[in-house]
């Protein structure tokens, strides 16, 4: 084989060949390799990107399988298999081989794209071209897939333009079989060209789920709940329901702090007291006026709520904190009670208390008289009646 013409080689075991042809081939290539790195790494030396280094970082692993399955495949040949098994094993080497060089050109391709789309991306305004350019990736990753399946089926002698043409004939069953994925891509899509959010957004969905943009996919887009969770959510879902996009138009956000005080107190007083104490809390937007509302008179207190703005969402709960404990010093410093929910009883003495009854002498001025809707007052036709009959037999009798 290889080394044939060599003497002393000639009489070795086959299998002693074998490893000999391995490591003497291995061991080369890796020369090979070393030296073509370190004239590559001067090259790069006087260029100012990193995309070399990287390139090279990201090639070394694969560089090695394919030397090693290169030199497997020339010592597998120095012995002999049956029919059937030197089949199996070569194609399954040839398999290998192709899968590790389409890995590496892919880490090459991989690279250079994202590094010339992020240039790219610098220089526009809008972020999402940086979501599409997660999208490509994972476009180049599922062609990249394909191209070495047709690689590995040609390479075991499966014919692949029979096996498109029966991808044809059964496309009508794939294409409804894919609907649901096909579906996801597609409003993966939508999302991004349309802007609805984009990777790191903070949004709240109509179910209540809430958290950071994570990830953009193809089918899936990741959420990163406060929790710390990881939250995989498909693109349609995404695509059909209602989303709260707490940094659009832009990452100022409004806080709403509502309390109650105890009755018998002065509304306008409670004002001035509270807006002193947001107004003096550090990181509120002073840009953008504070407001207090005296909201209701409640059952138990009179409520009331104070609003003001932050210039972005990691300082909405902050400030939010900082404000109760503002008020509620506040209040306790002025001896303003925060009243508990109650409810006054009244023990009735029946025997000096009497009802009211719709007959007594002070409802006589509305007896037979109604009101509308819109504050028309009215008599009843039939008190009307009724009062001229009685009235004419009256005079009758008198009679």
């Amino acid at each position: 084989m290889i080394f044939d013409n060599i003497p002393g080689f000639i009489g070795l075991n086959s299998y002693l060949k074998a490893v000999v042809v391995f490591v003497v081939l291995f061991v080369l290539l890796r020369l090979v390799l070393y030296v073509v790195e370190k004239v590559f790494i001067k090259l790069t030396s006087k260029t100012a990107s990193d995309l070399d280094d990287l390139i090279l970082a990201k090639s070394s692993r694969p560089l090695n399988l394919t030397s090693m399955f290169v030199s497997l495949i020339f010592a597998l040949r120095e012995l002999s298999f049956s029919v059937g098994v030197e089949g199996v094993v070569y194609n399954s080497l040839y398999s290998l081989l192709a899968v590790t060089l389409g890995y590496l050109v892919f880490v090459v391709v991989n690279l250079s794209l994202g590094r010339v789309w992020k240039k790219l991306s610098e220089k526009t305004e809008s972020d999402i071209d940086d979501t599409l350019g997660q999208l490509v990736q994972e476009a180049l990753r599922i062609i990249l897939v394909v191209v070495i399946a047709i690689i590995v089926l040609n390479i075991w002698g499966v014919e692949i333009g029979p096996f498109l043409a029966g991808l044809g004939i059964a496309g009508l069953a794939v294409a409804l079989a894919l609907q649901p994925i096909l579906g996801n891509v597609f409003s993966g899509i939508a999302i991004i060209m349309d802007g609805t959010f984009k990777v790191g957004d903070i949004i709240k969905m109509d179910n209540g789920m809430s958290g950071e943009v994570f990830k953009i996919g193809l089918r899936t887009t990741r959420i990163k709940s406060f929790d710390n969770d990881m939250i995989i959510v498909p693109n349609s879902v995404l695509a059909g329901a209602t989303v709260q996009n707490f940094l659009q138009p832009d990452h100022s956000v409004r806080v709403t702090v509502e309390f109650g005080v105890e009755y018998g107190v002065d509304p306008e007083y409670v004002k001035k007291f509270v807006l002193e104490e947001v107004e003096s809390i550090e990181f509120i937007d002073k840009d953008k006026d504070v407001a207090v509302l005296f909201t209701e008179m409640a059952d138990n207190s009179l409520n009331f709520k104070v609003r003001f703005w932050v210039d972005e969402i990691g300082k909405k709960w902050p400030a939010h904190q900082e404000a109760m404990s503002k008020i509620y010093r506040r209040l306790y410093k002025e001896e303003i009670g925060i009243p508990y929910p109650q409810r006054t009883v009244w023990m009735r003495d029946e025997k000096n208390v009497k009802s009211p009854d719709p007959s007594d002498e002070k409802f006589k001025s509305v007896k037979g008289k109604y009101y509308s809707d819109f504050g028309r007052e009215y008599v009843d036709k039939g008190d009307e009646k009724g009062d001229d009959s009685d009235g004419g037999g009256g005079e009758k009798g008198k009679g």
